[in-house]
């Protein structure tokens, strides 16, 4: 395809299947987007640019990892898309769009278009205050989960109140108005718990936790709004205002709940995404994906001419819009990670050059006594500076299982069930990249145990177990590694069952002889499940494949 025909669509999906080395493609992706950016609105022309910035770093070799940088600009490139399509999609021609996209936040019918950021912002202190939120929400959060079980708790009740107290004034102070109000109203509704008038109980503590998830919707507004993204309300804002303000009116109570939703979706696999548009068949996607098991399914897909590169492109961006723009973890330094990640870089180097000095011949002559126990010296001092600065990329894991926290006891609400959760090793130290890399396997193990593995407490009374599952989270070191364990005290699994689905998929043959640990292994294959129905939380026998591929 010439350059002048290329879409933004047509860019995304020829990303995915883009190696670092091919600088021919990237040149012609270098090309389209140039022509791109002159007929672009305002908020999509800076990832564009941006985006032709980081594709010459490649090209001239100015970046020690060229796959990062390459992640980078496919994400400022859905950046644009998105752009374009709040503008109003007719600043270019995109692909046809997706008649089924799912609706992004703002999108729906009660969203309302905020006013841009003040004029007179400035753009590290909204910085700073979106990284501040972020900590005094994880706080709240955590707070509240110890509130629920101990409505008289006043410590924790004092930390939620804080943290919206903050956020409110911060907020006030930067002109978001929008959030100033919603942590304004969220902290009148709090105040009745210190007043002793109502409990963070039932649908009372439902609501206090709706009012956390929200607050992190119009934070991620903000973050979106510093990429030139316009601001708009996420759905339910003003439903969620008026209940702060008189909760009993609708109907909720200590014991009425509020409607569950604060359970997080896993978002939805790219190959799912194409079989429901009808773009390809799932065992030609599979077959695809078995023949180039070092490709991602996009690449997999294309190269195998199942779908068409538009046709990825969109399914990407659909799922994209699905999983939502907030990392799992942010991580909250006071230092531009990127500067971190130069600092140790810099001090590599350091220890490199200082080795060439300690094993230079003059050093080592012996005729100069007192350099050489001047160079011992400094060695260990350099030795200190780097395992400082290596340990400046290890973050706690308590702000990963303190999300795991809060998704225990969603699903736990969701099944009417009690769970306790009792999580060990929450100080444990880990790489800050890995921290994303781990989530995922976690809320996979976490709803299999939930609920497969725990049973309805009348069910666990009639088996002579106490009412309320236990789902215990441990975190721990072990010869160089990280270990997170993470166990259950419920029914455990059912050996005959996994045989009969085994049978069932024609994986095994009836009366096969097969270990124990061949058995268990089975759970672990793409689409393997025993549940006798799928439902919000599992049942498609997803969780475990991708537990066993992170």
């Amino acid at each position: 395809m010439s350059d002048d025909k290329l879409t933004l669509d047509d860019i995304a999906a020829l990303i995915v299947q883009v190696e670092p080395t091919d600088l021919a493609d990237l040149a012609h992706v270098r090309r389209g987007l140039k022509l791109i950016a002159d007929s672009s609105p305002p908020s999509a022309q800076g990832p564009i640019i941006e985006a032709v910035r980081r594709i010459d770093q490649m090209t001239e070799g100015k970046t020690s990892d060229p796959s990062s940088l390459l992640a980078d600009i496919g994400a400022l490139i859905e950046e644009a898309i998105n752009a374009v399509e709040k503008s109003g999609g007719d600043a270019l021609p995109l692909s046809d769009p997706d008649p089924d996209r799912v609706p992004t936040v703002g999108s729906g019918p009660e969203a309302e278009r905020f006013n841009a950021l003040p004029s007179e912002i400035d753009p590290a202190l909204l910085e700073e205050f979106i990284t501040e939120s972020r900590d005094l929400i994880s706080s709240a959060e955590a707070a509240l989960l110890q509130l629920e079980p101990d409505p008289e708790n006043t410590e924790a009740l004092n930390t939620v109140f804080r943290a919206f107290h903050t956020v409110k004034g911060t907020a006030g102070f930067l002109g978001l108005d929008h959030i100033s109000k919603l942590a304004h109203g969220a902290e009148s509704f709090f105040s009745r718990f210190r007043d002793k008038e109502i409990r963070c109980v039932g649908g009372y503590a439902d609501l206090a936790f709706r009012s956390v998830d929200m607050l992190k919707d119009l934070i991620r507004t903000a973050q979106d709004a510093l990429r030139g993204v316009p601001m708009a309300a996420p759905d339910g804002l003003n439903e969620l205002m008026a209940l702060l303000g008189e909760p009993e009116a609708a109907g909720i109570s200590e014991d009425v709940c509020d409607e569950p939703g604060g359970v997080e979706e896993m978002p939805p696999r790219l190959g799912d995404i194409l079989v429901a548009q009808g773009k390809a068949g799932r065992q030609e996607i599979e077959a695809a994906v078995a023949d180039q098991t070092n490709q991602p399914v996009g690449v997999a897909v294309v190269r195998s001419e199942i779908a068409s590169l538009t046709e990825v492109g969109q399914a990407l961006r659909k799922q994209r819009s699905m999983a939502g723009s907030e990392p799992v973890t942010e991580m909250s330094v006071r230092v531009r990670t990127d500067r971190l990640d130069r600092l140790i870089e810099m001090v590599g180097e350091l220890v490199i050059g200082h080795s060439m000095v300690a094993q230079d011949e003059t050093v080592n002559s012996g005729n100069y006594l007192e350099l050489q126990r001047k160079v011992n010296h400094t060695e260990k001092i350099v030795r200190q500076v780097q395992d400082l600065s290596m340990s400046m990329r290890m973050v706690q894991l308590k702000p990963t299982i303190g999300k795991i926290a809060r998704l225990v006891r969603d699903l736990a609400r969701r099944r009417e069930t009690t769970i306790n959760f009792v999580p060990i090793g929450e100080d444990t130290e880990i790489d800050r990249n890995m921290v994303d890399l781990i989530n995922d396997p976690l809320v996979h193990l976490v709803r299999n145990a939930v609920d497969h593995g725990i049973e309805p407490p009348r069910e666990r009374e009639r088996n002579g177990k106490p009412g309320e599952g236990t789902l215990l989270l441990k975190a721990y070191h072990s010869g160089g590694n990280i270990v997170v364990e993470i166990s259950d005290d419920g029914r455990g699994l059912d050996r005959n069952k996994i045989i009969e689905k085994a049978i069932s998929k024609e994986w095994i043959q009836p009366g096969q002889n097969m270990s124990d640990t061949e058995i268990i292994n089975l759970i672990f294959q793409p689409g393997f499940s025993t549940a006798d129905k799928v439902t919000d939380i599992s049942g498609r026998g997803v969780g475990l494949d991708v537990v066993r591929k992170a």
